[in-house]
Formats: C-alpha cells, structure tokens, sequence
C-alpha cells in the first residue's frame, strides 16, 4: 500500500490529477446549482498550476530548507570530515526483449555529482554511495551501484567508493551508513541530499551517533537556465513532488518515534 501511494499518489502523478478533478466534476454534476464544486474545481486547477512554478515550489520547500540547508561551499565548511555520503534518490528501469536495464534518476544523478563536486573539494578519502533495491519487483541493480558509476564517470577513484546496498528507506540508510563508518572509525561526515530530505536525513543520521555536515543537491544542472517565476515547467513540480512527500514522511516518522 505505501509503495503504491509512493508510485501513484503524489502530485504528477496522473491518478493524482484524475483523482482530484474528476471528484470535482461529479461534485459539480450532483449539484450544479451549488457554487462550492465550481471553487473547489478553480482551486484544484490553480493549486495544479501552482505547484508546477518556481514561485509555488519555493513556497512549498521553505518551511522544510529555507536557508538553513546549503551547498557546501570551501573545505572549512566540513573541518575535520573525511567521508561524503551520497543518498539515493530513485531510480528508473525497463525491460525490452528480455533485456533489462536501470540508471538513476535526474534527481539521483544530481546528488551524486554534488557528491563528487564535495569530495574533491574537501579532499575526502572514502565516498558512501548508499541505497539497495527499493523495488525487487521492478529494479535490476542496486542504486548503489549505478551511483558508483556516475561517481567513477565523474573522476571519483573506484577504490574511494563504498557501496551501501541494503537499504530501502531513510532510515534503513542512516542505520546501514552508521554501521560502514563506525567499522572504519569515522564518526563527522558530509551528507548530500536534497534541500528537503535533509532536515529528515541529518536527524537520522544524529540519531545512529554521526556527526553530519550538509550539502544540498542543487535542483537542476549548472547548464540548465532557471525558469520564470510564474511558468509551469517540469522541474518545479519535481520539487513540489519532493516537499509534499516530504512533509508526509516527517509526519509518518514522528508518529512512529522515529525521530
């Protein structure tokens, strides 16, 4: 049930959208005298259009990140780390002819090259690249593993690499990625997420006894020109995505005492 409303439920989802204004429109035809379905329905269109601007995605992540969740920026930011820790973001998968394949997601591909831009800034010796098979039903290779390959890809050394391949979940991550760098003795690491899975993500990885610097991923590529404020574009309904998850998750983790 919660792999299904993580695939199915959330904002750009079209069973989402299908969901949300068909209800609107049974709504408005049981009653068409009444003005309350013809709100909901303006509403439901322009909180669609909203959440798919920059203006309606900034507004949906401060209360999570704000300022308080930035990139790394010089080697003083993270004294005394000697581990950068990349986490997984999803990946995709197919299957044609019998041959399978799988490679990260845009937003997976952007932390794992925050987490190499880190790496070589600070001068750090070991990189974790830490999730498993959220999937089994669908995904061939470790997440893991195709973050190793962006990491070599980007100049990181094979033998720096460590491959957290177990989890699943946040949490699964904290307790797999504390347990690699207890073994090795390293306890002040840099963590790269994010802007809004980090909140979640440090408080975690505080709680398996670490000591983690932040570093958000950025949202988009160095190449990519930032949208309009007001014009509905792909990227910012990922984000919107991300955050309302998000606050869905914090709120599932704190009932569990989790965190």
């Amino acid at each position: 049930m919660i792999d299904f409303a993580k695939d199915q439920l959330h904002l750009s989802s079209p069973l989402s959208l299908v969901v949300v204004l068909g209800a609107c429109v049974v709504w408005l035809w049981r009653r068409p005298a009444s003005r309350a379905p013809r709100v909901a329905l303006a509403l439901a269109a322009l909180g669609c259009w909203a959440t798919a601007t920059p203006i309606g995605a900034a507004l949906l992540v401060l209360p999570l990140a704000g300022p308080r969740v930035a990139r790394l920026a010089t080697p003083r930011d993270a004294a005394g780390v000697d581990a950068v820790i990349v986490l997984g973001g999803g990946v995709v998968s197919a299957d044609v002819g019998g041959a399978t394949g799988g490679a990260v997601a845009y937003g997976t591909l952007l932390r794992a090259l925050e987490g190499a831009r880190v790496f070589k800034a600070i001068g750090a010796r070991t990189l974790v690249a830490s999730g498993g098979i959220a999937r089994p039903n669908r995904d061939v290779r470790t997440e893991s593993t195709l973050i190793r390959d962006v990491l070599v890809d980007a100049g990181i050394p094979p033998r720096a690499i460590l491959e957290e391949s177990q989890s699943r979940t946040t949490r699964e991550q904290a307790k797999e990625v504390a347990a690699l760098l207890r073994a090795r003795d390293i306890r002040r690491c840099v963590i790269v997420t994010t802007a809004v899975h980090m909140p979640r993500a440090m408080a975690l990885f505080r709680r398996e006894g670490l000591d983690p610097v932040a570093s958000a991923a950025p949202v988009r590529s160095d190449r990519q020109p930032s949208p309009r404020w007001f014009m509905p574009n792909g990227e910012s309904l990922w984000v919107s995505d991300e955050a309302v998850y998000e606050y869905a998750a914090l709120i599932y983790y704190r009932a569990r005492g989790w965190m």
